[in-house]
């Protein structure tokens, strides 16, 4: 598929999945950061902000505040606009990697579907889809070497939230890990000073003007931070790994049978990634800390993916991707999870049966 018909198709079919998966989501969040967020929409970089850690966050709520439409109308059309984005991004990036346009479908799909885009469906009210937009921008700058701009995405991102600088972060560590990649000093360069804004804009607005995240749990370190609390709200192993699981369901098996013959930039991105963003579980709710992995589970996933039959990997992205979307936007139209753990576990079967007997036609041959 040529580039601007394979853009084409993944702009149609992100923008197609984020409005379907808004529509069927509760109309309002059980729970939401809104009130916190919109008073740094209209409060800004005033003194003494009462809200922590969603402070420092203001380039979603100060953009939004300023577009003159109702505040819910606002907050849903840059959640969609922006899922759709980060989406069209992750797609059109992944089907480059393998021919036809089955594999931009499916990783349409598993973007879209995944545990964190689909809770922004039911809870816009945060900056996750801006920061979605951030990393896919990365990604694609990562696998097309432009540091110089992945650094002007980086240090615009980090006023969205601090996730932003773990992106960063990912791209200098795996420039570090392959130095015999052109322009790898730049890479490492742009994830330092990154880093070195966000801590600088905490100490100024901390020192000078009265902000603190002192407050948050997440800042409780010495305390096990937001792990303990989940850890301790969610009891039982199998309940834990069923969260651990849920924000891409079989999606992870299918990124770790990609790995081996993905791409070399992509598998050094994913080695990058590691360390940043297991550290985000200490201080967010794993299953959204580890649902922001999608630039390289999608493109992973699609690799492996895109070596079974279009039929099978497209069953398996739908019935996982109905397993995913359920948990993460709890919509009432779709079937409980446990319901839909059986024909995802099924179709996953069929995937790597497939990926086995490819496998095993390749050693036949090779003999």
């Amino acid at each position: 598929m040529m580039g601007r018909p394979r853009w084409a198709l993944a702009f149609v079919l992100n923008l197609a999945l984020a409005a379907a998966l808004q529509a069927i989501s509760p109309g309002q969040p059980r729970l939401s950061d809104r009130q916190e967020y919109e008073y740094v929409g209209e409060h800004g970089l005033e003194a003494n902000c009462p809200w922590s850690v969603y402070c420092y966050r203001i380039l979603v709520p100060s953009m939004l505040a300023r577009i003159p439409v109702a505040p819910e109308a606002r907050w849903r059309g840059y959640q969609l606009g922006a899922n759709t984005l980060a989406g069209t991004i992750v797609a059109a990036t992944a089907g480059t990697m393998s021919s036809g346009w089955a594999a931009t479908a499916i990783a349409g799909l598993l973007t879209q579907t995944s545990f964190g885009f689909a809770f922004t469906a039911v809870d816009p009210f945060t900056a996750d889809p801006m920061v979605f937009v951030i990393s896919a921008v990365i990604t694609l700058c990562w696998l097309t070497n432009r540091p110089a701009a992945a650094f002007v995405a980086g240090l615009v991102g980090v006023f969205a939230k601090e996730t932003v600088a773990l992106m960063s972060a990912t791209a200098a560590l795996a420039a570090l890990g392959t130095r015999g990649r052109e322009r790898w000093p730049a890479w490492v360069v742009q994830g330092v000073v990154v880093a070195g804004v966000l801590l600088g804009f905490h100490w100024v607005m901390d020192t000078y003007f009265g902000w603190s995240i002192r407050n948050n749990a997440a800042a409780r370190f010495s305390e096990g931070s937001w792990l303990a609390l989940w850890w301790a709200n969610n009891p039982g192993v199998l309940r834990k790994g069923f969260f651990l699981f849920t924000p891409f369901g079989f999606a992870w098996l299918y990124a770790a049978a990609g790995f081996a013959s993905a791409p070399v930039a992509l598998r050094q991105l994913t080695l990058g990634a590691l360390l940043p963003f297991l550290a985000l579980n200490y201080v967010q709710n794993p299953e959204r800390a580890l649902a922001n992995l999608f630039f390289v589970i999608v493109p992973l996933a699609t690799v492996a993916l895109a070596r079974v039959p279009a039929a099978v990997a497209l069953g398996a992205v739908l019935t996982n991707g109905v397993l995913t979307a359920r948990v993460g936007s709890s919509s009432e139209w779709l079937p409980p999870a446990g319901y839909l753990l059986v024909p995802a576990a099924v179709a996953a079967a069929c995937v790597f049966w497939f990926l086995s007997a490819a496998q095993t036609g390749r050693a036949a041959l090779s003999r």
